[in-house]
């Protein structure tokens, strides 16, 4: 009977498990058992595991984790993964495009519903996005809506006859007329010529042009006047596409290049456009999430971008912080951040504003700033204290190395996850030229080294995931702060619901002391072994050793 009984039971669990059911998401998962605060002389709280600073991190699919031994990164490798990114702190992922493309980047689509087979199939993302929600790990796709790859369906049927169905989702011009055209008002998107921009059709209409922006590779979608764009066919289906993988459980998207949808970047059409898109998907998903890529140098180019998008990525602030870096030039930094985040809240007042580092498009991190990992250490423990809402690009954790001179590929290596003997997930798409084994330092390796990147990177995640101030909290600096405080001090508060922190860091090489009078409760971290003495019941000296961050309770 007992033999029986015991039976009974494993047939109930495994009928109880359908192959069809989906794990909801854990809203509060178990917290990290790996919580030490080796680096720091002082004592913050212990993190709850709870992840406030809603930390993002930016996978490169194809070269961060291989399952399966083909030297390709792939989503099961990705799912393996995970557990690190919980233990690290990160709150979601975005993956760069994982769809069918005849490229190794993915940013030209054959098909937007389906998975790249390098990378795995659709059941393999169903147990990577399972697995991310038993973390509370969310997922974000890269979603490329102003353009396809011309191998894509439509536009192979597009180029068959100007009758095609599929004709109106690209922009055509018979070749002797496309600047007559353009000027006419008679080609949609478009206001000005250049002549890289249009291409010769490959067979079928070979007397027409099509315009591509980047690449001949990449043909343009034609949505029609912003104000009318949502009645076209192309935009209903980027709307099925994206609405499909919202049904499989991902979170939102990170949208390619939305400055270059429609050609002119400074007119209201992409901020029209991006709100209809946004607003039309919010509707299936409340709490959407879609932040968008504007590759400029100043932020008032990005501002109005928030008319369309809840959130979009700070290219400026990282430019703004290698001059401060470069240059020990750090005390204005919380003024721009301030004058940033005010200029996106009066075009949108719930604004994200995404913070980030290097990612896949530029020279990464520690290379752009010399080699030196001090001032890569100083960067990260700003980004991580700042206001806003942080991505980190994967690898910079280890502070692998790139540039792009010869090609994006130097700043997409394959991730170091263990020494080569010994790492069993090490991709090998592409032979290194900057992150080898006798320059970067694998991640099992940093892991025991109290002075790595990667201690750093731990340390200040799980500050800004345990202190509520520095993850949502308002930034202010103090009073006379530009008068009292050498350029070299970065200085800010960051407050909520009570808590108030100050934070300092010394953004030079030189040690530098600084004299505060702020009625400080105590110091709960420091990088660098800053010291500080009381002078008098309102005035304290802290010395601050060269690239070194204190952050004081008050």
């Amino acid at each position: 009977m007992k033999i029986l009984h015991y039976y009974l039971i494993i047939i109930l669990l495994l009928a109880s498990c359908t192959k069809d059911d989906k794990p909801a998401p854990n809203p509060n998962p178990k917290p990290p058992t790996d919580i030490r605060d080796d680096i720091s002389q002082y004592d913050a709280r212990q993190w709850d595991g709870v992840k406030r600073g809603d930390i993002f991190y930016q996978i490169f699919v194809r070269s961060f984790a291989d399952s399966n031994g083909d030297g390709i990164g792939d989503l099961r490798g990705i799912t393996a993964k995970l557990e690190y990114l919980h233990q690290l702190g990160i709150a979601g992922i975005w993956l760069t495009p994982i769809h069918p493309s005849p490229s190794y980047h993915g940013y030209d689509v054959d098909d937007y519903m389906s998975v790249k087979s390098e990378y795995g199939t659709i059941t393999d993302f169903d147990a990577m996005i399972a697995k991310a929600n038993s973390l509370g790990i969310k997922v974000i796709l890269d979603l490329v809506i102003n353009h396809t790859s011309k191998n894509h369906p439509w536009f192979l049927e597009a180029i068959k006859s100007e009758n095609n169905q599929f004709r109106d989702f690209f922009l055509f011009a018979k070749s002797t007329e496309i600047e007559s055209s353009i000027a006419s008002g008679n080609i949609p998107m478009t206001n000005y010529y250049y002549s890289g921009h249009w291409h010769n059709v490959p067979s079928g209409t070979t007397d027409y042009k099509y315009m591509g922006m980047f690449s001949d590779w990449m043909p343009e979608i034609n949505y029609g006047l912003s104000d009318t764009c949502e009645n076209s066919e192309p935009f209903k289906n980027m709307i099925e596409i994206s609405k499909f993988w919202l049904s499989k459980g991902v979170a939102g998207f990170r949208l390619d290049a939305v400055k270059h949808i429609y050609q002119n970047e400074t007119s209201d059409e992409n901020p029209i456009f991006l709100g209809k898109f946004f607003n039309a998907l919010k509707r299936e998903k409340d709490d959407l999430y879609m932040v968008g890529e504007n590759l400029s140098g100043n932020y008032k180019d990005v501002s109005p971008y928030y008319k369309g998008l809840p959130s979009m990525f700070n290219f400026d602030a990282w430019y703004k912080l290698i001059y401060v870096i470069e240059n020990s030039h750090a005390k204005w930094f919380p003024k721009d951040i301030i004058e940033m985040e005010s200029s996106f809240k009066a075009n949108r007042s719930d604004a994200i504003n995404a913070t980030k580092l290097s990612n896949h498009d530029e020279d990464r991190t520690l290379s752009r700033l010399g080699g030196d990992p001090a001032k890569a250490k100083i960067a990260a423990a700003v980004l991580l204290t700042i206001s806003g809402s942080p991505y980190l690009y994967y690898g910079e954790e280890i502070g692998m190395l790139g540039m792009k001179t010869g090609g994006d590929e130097n700043v997409r290596e394959p991730f170091l996850w263990d020494v080569l003997t010994s790492d069993n997930y090490r991709t090998t798409w592409r032979t290194p030229m900057y992150s080898t084994d006798n320059l970067v330092k694998p991640l099992e390796i940093q892991k025991k080294d109290l002075n790595s990147i990667y201690r750093v990177y731990e340390k200040f995640i799980k500050l800004r995931n345990t202190y509520p101030s520095l993850a949502q909290g308002s930034i202010s600096y103090p009073n006379s702060y530009f008068e009292t405080y050498e350029k070299n001090f970065m200085v800010f508060f960051r407050e909520y619901q009570g808590e108030k922190l100050m934070v300092i860091h010394n953004v030079s090489p030189n040690i530098s002391t600084i004299a505060i009078s702020e009625p400080i409760n105590k110091p709960i971290a420091d990088m660098g072994k800053v010291n500080y003495t009381k002078i008098n019941s309102t005035t304290y000296s802290v010395t601050m050793p060269p690239y070194s961050t204190i952050i004081f309770e008050l």
